[in-house]
């Protein structure tokens, strides 16, 4: 375990060796930075392997395991915790009186997110191989995402608060620089700057929260500061400040509501960003700060209720969303803000282990997602180059399934974990979580799981639907420009486009929608990025192998990881991650049986909307139009934010603009400055640096003193002069 330091060091170095050396190298930059990065990235793996298994033999493995306890173990206890200290004996660097310290944690949650993201990572980079194939910053490409990896293995390891903020901002960082990769689209570059704004103002209460506990205790070592707070030497009250400040950064880098609006636009990236930073690792980073700090949250009900509040809201919010959106990525974004509401609300009812199983099994089958979503896109782009239609549109898609076998089984195993199909990962994961939500007493929050449960399952299904069944509606695409008209047929139906703002007509057996192709996503998310633009396919095609081989490798974890933790039979997970004492639930039939059958409804109702039409999306959008445009408009949550901004913020800024010019620069400043000026003017004469001047001067002084004296003392001016 003691070379758990060398996971984030490895990308950190490939980092430093592709930045100072491999861009020397001419057009060999490209394939050194490549195998650089992905070297790195597995050899952290390694260590991963490496540090696994010595937990297990110098721990007990995790059925003898401990979890996090609140109170600051005994030094006889600390030996019997699953849990190996780095650096904690030796500063880091000091301040006056104060030592700071680079702790590392190596316990069964640390390991469990180094083993995430070690292999979802490795795969991500060997896809990006096929995926960025032809990009003339295929070296940078791989330069940031070593950076990222070393940055976020830093934070899973950090156990010192002032190192996390560190490493969190570090992942910022490199988000800001992933999602505007093609910064030469302006959209791009705004959703790069939109991501880290929004994050920053997240960070900003993290940042304050931080400061407050280190007031407090004088230190940023987390366990120095939860004995603090167990033991009493923080009042409560600053207790509870300092954790929902904390906790604003978990909102803005999980995109909690309200926080949520930048995630989306961040698929503006290549897909490889989207399947690693924000689905499967950085996105997961404001779960696992809860769930590395629970002792700071858990200490105030406050606090707990605030998460719970806030992750229920964004479960069902962001689920909603997804339902009408078009672009395959961004339905798959708003699924993931969902899904991580799901693990906030689960942290904030203090089902402990089912917030972070859950964490445990998403990453898995939503980076299949992503990266099934990206073979697509890959496949559609030299398809509808050239055509103003986005290759990421759902609507210009269909008929793939038999065009891409692989990529389309593996987005149905993605899709049904998903939806919380038996037995599949996330079958287990959502039922803990609804579980804990009754266990709790939380009945809103049960329901809106549920609820939210259903949407998922219908969402996903309706994706797939529309871009693996029905008519190749991109021959359409191709075949003209203008408007068209295209008949949606699947399955011996008909789909018509959804929504009541199309000319839309529709009738079983032989609906038609006429489809103005203005109306489609302005977004193309890379043009000619895999450089074959200029080389049209006749059809969509399945993907290279370097694409397809990581896809079929991460399906299985995707459909068997939730197997870890499978009530009364396998509680591997259970036994090593938990908060408190352990305890193991039965399997709850009840609650089982409810979340399976609304995933099925979710899945029947896509089908009978969108494969077997027997009910139509443009009579259901038709009406409800206002819910619709609602929904696709995302509650109008930008066009509020823009709003403020317009009208609030540069409103304030522009009278803090004039207050500036007007009383600081020009009376504060300016005015002294003119009068220094022309004092200045009249007093150079007094220094010419000419003797006649001087002595001119002199004799005119001479003179002002004795009619000076003699109007005074006139007997002294006649003394002196006789």
């Amino acid at each position: 375990m003691d070379i758990a330091w060398l996971a984030p060091v490895l990308p950190a170095a490939a980092f430093f060796f592709n930045v100072l050396i491999a861009r020397q190298l001419g057009r060999f930059k490209h394939g050194v930075a490549a195998a650089a990065a992905i070297g790195s990235i597995v050899g952290a793996f390694a260590v991963f392997l490496v540090v696994f298994l010595d937990a297990q033999a110098h721990l007990g493995g995790p059925a003898h395991a401990g979890g996090i306890k609140l109170a600051a173990p005994s030094l006889q206890e600390e030996a019997e915790l699953p849990r190996r200290l780095l650096f904690d004996h030796i500063p880091w660097f000091s301040v006056g009186r104060w030592d700071f310290y680079t702790t590392l944690s190596v316990d069964w949650v640390s390991i469990m997110m180094l083993g995430v993201v070690g292999f979802l990572a490795s795969l991500i980079q060997i896809y990006s191989i096929g995926y960025m194939r032809g990009d003339n910053r295929f070296w940078w490409f791989f330069t940031v995402m070593s950076l990222f990896c070393a940055a976020m293995l830093g934070l899973v390891l950090a156990y010192d608060f002032l190192l996390m903020y560190m490493c969190w901002e570090l992942v910022g960082l490199c988000s800001f620089l992933l999602i505007g990769f093609w910064y030469q689209e302006r959209d791009n570059a705004e959703a790069a700057k939109k991501a880290f704004i929004t994050t920053r103002l997240g960070d900003v209460g993290f940042f304050i929260g931080l400061a407050i506990l280190f007031l407090q205790t004088n230190t940023f070592r987390m366990d120095e500061i939860f004995e603090a707070i167990d033991a009493g030497r923080i009042d409560p009250t600053l207790v509870t400040v300092a954790g929902i400040l904390v906790f604003m950064g978990a909102i803005g880098k999980s995109g909690q509501f309200p926080l949520h609006v930048w995630l989306p636009d961040a698929m503006a990236g290549p897909t490889p960003v989207s399947a690693l930073v924000h689905s499967a690792t950085m996105v997961a980073a404001g779960v696992y700060l809860i769930g590395r700090a629970y002792p700071l949250f858990v200490a105030s009900p406050v606090t707990m209720a605030v998460i719970a509040t806030i992750g229920t809201i964004t479960a069902i919010f962001a689920a909603t969303i997804a339902l009408t959106q078009r672009d395959i990525k961004k339905v798959l974004a708003y699924s993931t803000v969902s899904q991580l509401g799901y693990m906030v609300m689960a942290l904030g009812l203090g089902a402990y282990t089912a917030g972070l199983f859950h964490l445990f099994t998403h990453a898995f089958f939503k980076a299949l997602l992503f990266l099934g979503a990206g073979s697509v896109i890959h496949s559609m782009e030299p398809v509808l180059h050239g055509t103003g239609k986005s290759p990421n549109d759902v609507f210009w898609m269909g008929g793939l399934r038999r065009r891409m076998p692989i990529t389309f089984l593996t987005f149905v195993v993605g899709s049904l974990s998903l939806a919380g199909i038996f037995p599949l990962s996330g079958f287990w994961s959502k039922d803990e979580i609804l579980v804990g939500a009754l266990d709790a007493g939380a009945w809103v929050p049960f329901a809106v799981g549920l609820v939210t449960a259903f949407l998922t399952a219908f969402y996903m299904f309706r994706a797939i639907y529309l871009a693996f069944f029905g008519a190749e509606r991109w021959r359409l695409a191709v075949a003209g420009s203008g408007p068209v008209t295209v008949a949606h047929a699947a399955g011996g139906g008909v789909i018509a486009l959804e929504g009541p703002d199309r000319d839309t007509t529709a009738r079983h057996g032989a609906a038609t929608a006429t489809v103005d192709t203005q109306d489609v996503p302005a977004h193309l998310e890379a043009g000619d990025h895999g450089g074959q633009g200029a080389d049209h396919h006749a059809a969509p095609h399945e993907s290279p192998w370097v694409m397809t081989v990581p896809l079929l490798i991460i399906s299985v974890p995707a459909a068997i990881a939730g197997w870890l933790n499978i009530p009364g039979v396998f509680t591997a997970f259970g036994d090593a991650i938990y908060y408190g004492e352990v305890h193991h639930e039965g399997l709850n039939l009840a609650v089982a049986a409810a979340g399976l059958l609304a995933g099925v409804l979710g899945i029947a109702v896509a089908t009978i909307m969108y494969w077997k039409p027997l009910l139509s999306p443009v009579a259901v959008g038709a009406s409800f139009p206002r819910l619709y445009r609602l929904l696709y408009n995302k509650y109008y949550f930008d066009e509020m934010y823009q709003w403020v901004i317009d009208h609030v913020v540069l409103g304030i800024s522009g009278l803090a603009a004039v207050f500036d010019r007007k009383v600081i620069n020009e009376g504060v400043v300016d005015r002294p400055a003119m009068l220094t000026s022309r004092l200045g003017y009249w007093l150079r004469f007094l220094q010419t640096g000419r003797t006649y001047n001087y002595a001119f001067a002199f004799v005119v002084g001479i003179l002002v003193a004795g009619v000076v004296l003699a109007g005074f003392r006139p007997d002294f001016l006649q003394a002196s002069l006789w």
